[in-house]
């Protein structure tokens, strides 16, 4: 099957496309996608799709939805089952093209991070050809995929900009002039964006033009936002002035070694799609748009070694990396994974259970602003329920923090639902 919704939804099996029926078919194929292989209950189904007042025929509609798109499945809709009061889509991991982009978009970075600008500009190009418009475009006033769309939307513009940083390691920055004015023009307080057309202009030979582009983000930035320009945005304009020969990037050097974060990962394979998931989320920590993401899986599935490879590109990328982990040997102390990933972590000395997380949440808000932050918090499977607690309040109030935290845990283990509410996105990672 190739199902794709970057853009309009469409279905085929092999060259055959589908027939996916009226609005409401399309839209029960769109949300069992965007939870493939998933059991959904049809309660769940129906309060997203028809809201907190769906009519008494929604029941009926669903199951003649669901007929009908078995119809049209292959080997007699083999794929969308019934799973006791539930339907679950089997979707495999090239079966979808939101999945493609982001496996190919983790290769294009990794290249990239290997040194190898070349492959990593062809990748990335890959990835980006799979989009034929806005996501899920049939649905873009539709409840149940308003935060697919607002993510994917992010993540495209972000894989747009590692393909432009390619391109500008092959020496290519006359040609990247004109595509990145227009997109200034429409991203206009990205400072990735204005930093490129900064350096693709001196590259160009066009220093006066890269400064007056600086002060026109400049004026931006403190126009729309009240802020001024990032530290790195300025020292690119100090650099421009002083003609510092290391802005002439050679295109066949190697890029720096990446540094470790807890210690040295071993490197990690076929996890693609779940670190391209984790590459989006730090892009949003590091533009201010904190995240919570959730690692689950039973003993041995590789959460931790994902979790330190997770860290490493965080560290590379300039964030702090703190690390914290649960203690099932008994008599560990309240709070203990904190206490291991935050050494100021203050007593709670009687303080009311709100009053103490929202002392830690804004101890962590203020060491984010300044520099951007990843706390691990691992083997959660034997914290204790105040950890657990602390964590989901901080999850609920991250996403105005240059923050990215990422709890890993076991199958099983408490408050994982509770936790799952909370958090941008959780993963399940098989044996």
């Amino acid at each position: 099957m190739n199902y794709r919704i970057l853009g309009s939804l469409e279905a085929f099996d092999e060259e055959r496309p589908l027939s996916l029926g009226g609005a409401k078919q399309r839209a029960v194929l769109a949300f069992l996608l965007l939870h493939a292989n998933e059991a959904l209950t049809r309660d769940v189904i129906i309060d997203q799709l028809w809201g907190e007042t769906p009519p008494p025929t929604a029941a009926k509609v669903l199951q003649n939805c669901v007929s009908a798109l078995r119809k049209e499945l292959p080997d007699g809709g083999g794929a969308l089952r019934t799973v006791g009061g539930a339907y679950a889509l089997a979707v495999g991991p090239d079966e979808l093209d939101r999945d493609r982009f982001e496996q190919t978009l983790a290769k294009g970075r990794a290249a990239f991070a290997a040194g190898d600008a070349e492959h990593a500009a062809e990748q990335l190009r890959g990835a980006l050809e799979l989009w034929r418009g806005a996501p899920l475009s049939d649905f873009a006033y539709e409840s149940f995929a308003k935060d697919e769309i607002v993510r994917l939307e992010e993540l495209y513009v972000s894989a747009l900009e590692d393909r432009i940083e390619a391109d500008l390691a092959c020496g290519h920055a006359a040609q990247l002039v004109p595509e990145l004015e227009a997109l200034v023009a429409r991203h206009p307080v990205r400072e990735r964006l204005r930093r490129q057309l900064m350096l693709a202009l001196y590259r160009t030979g066009r220093q006066a033009e890269a400064l007056a582009a600086y002060r026109d983000a400049r004026q931006t930035l403190l126009g729309e936002l009240g802020i001024e320009p990032s530290r790195a945005l300025q020292d690119l304009e100090k650099a421009i002035l002083a003609q510092d020969p290391t802005l002439d990037v050679d295109a066949r050097r190697p890029a720096p070694t990446v540094s470790p974060g807890r210690h040295a990962a071993t490197p990690v394979v076929g996890r693609d799609a779940e670190i391209a998931v984790f590459e989006a989320g730090l892009d949003d920590a590091l533009a201010g748009r904190g995240r919570l993401f959730v690692l689950v899986g039973p003993p041995g599935a590789g959460k931790t070694q994902l979790a330190d490879e997770l860290a490493s590109r965080a560290k590379a990328r300039g964030a702090a990396v703190r690390w914290g982990r649960g203690w099932d040997g008994g008599d560990a102390p309240p709070y203990w994974p904190w206490r291991q990933a935050i050494r100021d972590l203050p007593a709670p000395d009687g303080a009311e259970r709100f009053e103490y997380f929202s002392q830690v949440t804004e101890l962590l808000r203020a060491a984010a602003a300044e520099q951007p932050l990843m706390l691990v918090l691992d083997d959660l499977q034997a914290a204790d329920e105040c950890s657990l607690l602390l964590l989901e309040f901080v999850g609920s109030e991250v996403a105005e923090m240059p923050m990215l935290i990422l709890g890993v845990a076991r199958d099983g283990a408490a408050r994982l639902d509770e936790l799952a509410r909370v958090a941008t996105r959780t993963l399940q990672l098989g044996s």
